[in-house]
């Protein structure tokens, strides 16, 4: 009976006990080894869940070990006298067994190194823009623009706005769809998308080549509902603030560009995209159905199934998104073979990534899953990407198909820079292909 009561004794603390990060090992507040493989992070009772926030931050997988101890995994070296930043619990995703949710706790840690340390994060104070209003050029600036119904757009946006931009000819805006991971709290959606802008391969980029970068604050709120792969359920949204939310990028790319002509930059009409992972999905997606936007397009780690823009390969129907087959019926929107075959494409996967969204039923429903393992390939390396870059072939799509060896789910800085060169190239009619950059092989 003892034993009982000092069970519900230690349940009731937790109930009324919120959890707390005991220790690191190592121990971070000393400067840490560019090696190094891991972190343990102690919690001072049982958790579950997961839930970090690591922009710019080389990490590789998470796990728990006894259900107290977290374990960050890293899949490449850290860059020496850096600065990284880990932040636990944005989305409310880590909870005691009694329920009791970890409040945001913000980790970071220095490496080892000659020189003096500099973040690998950056931590703005977004300008709040709410019409079509007079900016402060004359230094880098980060916008947020706030969402406007009446205009056709339902959520808010943030625009990078790098330093040097040119005033006397007219440059592309850049665009990356978010992809912020799964939740219903708005104020970390916004606060994730806000550090994404700011820290993704596009944001480097845009730096790069001082073009202003666009990135939506679009939700994605689970279950089987992938708005930030642009799926088949996200299209056929037919009412509330989700509707057709490739409209109302649109629509945002659009208030953009005026509110940067409003300020004296000179625009073009179409735009650049760029995306990894769920956001290269986007981005294919979004260039097969609004081919007229864009100029020219970059995307990476997309599991090796590009959409196909065809509705039928080998004599199958390929329905929406594994082909276009039904876009009419679900989206209303006829295909310009005319217009696609315009835009510049760089589409590119890392010789060792594995990760393959196939598998699971918020990226593709069983029917398409099935019909990709039976008709593209199974296993994505070599088999499905080699299929996929045939098709493309086949039907006479320029693309540049980009294998990058030694290279898991993941994006280096040699790759950004392949990128910014494609974008470059690419600032014509013409489309150019580059020469990438090569890693050595594991062989």
């Amino acid at each position: 009976m003892t034993s009982v009561r000092a069970s519900n004794t230690v349940l009731a603390q937790q109930r009324t006990t919120t959890p707390k990060v005991e220790r690191t090992i190592p121990d971070l507040s000393e400067k840490v080894p560019t090696d190094l493989k891991e972190i343990k992070v102690i919690f001072n009772e049982e958790m579950t869940g997961v839930d970090i926030g690591y922009c710019g931050v080389p990490v590789g997988d998470v796990r728990w070990e006894n259900n107290t101890t977290h374990v960050i995994l890293f899949n490449e070296h850290l860059s020496p006298s850096k600065t990284y930043r880990l932040i636990f619990g944005r989305n409310e995703g880590y909870q005691n067994m009694a329920g009791v949710v970890l409040e945001e706790y913000v980790l970071t840690f220095t490496t080892e190194g000659p020189d003096p340390a500099t973040p690998t994060f950056v931590d703005t104070t977004p300008v709040h823009v709410t019409d079509i209003e007079k900016l402060d050029l004359s230094d880098k600036l980060l916008c947020r623009v706030s969402e406007s119904p009446t205009e056709g757009f339902n959520f808010p946006y943030y625009l990078l706005i790098p330093q040097g931009i040119n005033l006397n000819k007219p440059i592309y805006l850049l665009v990356e769809p978010n992809n912020t991971g799964v939740g219903s709290n708005f104020v970390s959606l916004d606060r994730n998308t806000k550090d994404s802008i700011e820290t993704c391969s596009a944001s480097s980029v845009a730096r790069k080549l001082k073009i202003p970068l666009l990135m939506p604050v679009f939700p994605r709120p689970g279950g089987t509902l992938y708005t930030h792969a642009l799926d088949r359920e996200t299209l056929l949204i037919k009412d509330g603030d989700l509707k057709r939310i490739d409209l109302q990028l649109i629509v945002m790319i659009a208030h953009a560009q005026k509110l940067m002509c409003h300020n004296n930059v000179k625009v073009n009409e179409k735009v650049f995209m760029n995306g990894f992972s769920a956001s290269g999905t986007f981005t294919n997606r979004f260039a097969i159905l609004h081919p007229t936007v864009v100029r020219a397009v970059a995307t990476g780690g997309i599991n090796c199934i590009p959409t196909f823009p065809t509705d039928q390969w080998n004599g199958t129907t390929m329905r929406y998104p594994v082909g276009i087959a039904d876009v009419k019926e679900i989206a209303g929107i006829d295909f310009d073979e005319a217009a696609y075959k315009k835009v510049s494409q760089y589409i590119y996967m890392g010789a060792l990534d594995d990760n393959d969204t196939v598998p699971y039923r918020d990226a593709y429903d069983e029917v398409d899953a099935e019909l990709v393992k039976s008709l593209i390939g199974a296993k994505m390396m070599p088999d499905r990407w080699d299929t996929s870059q045939s098709i493309y072939r086949a039907l006479g799509i320029p693309v540049q198909f980009v294998t990058y060896e030694n290279t898991g789910h993941e994006t280096k800085r040699e790759m950004h820079d392949d990128i910014a060169a494609f974008f470059e190239a690419n600032i014509g009619d013409e489309i150019v292909e580059i020469v990438p950059h090569q890693y050595p092989s594991q062989e």
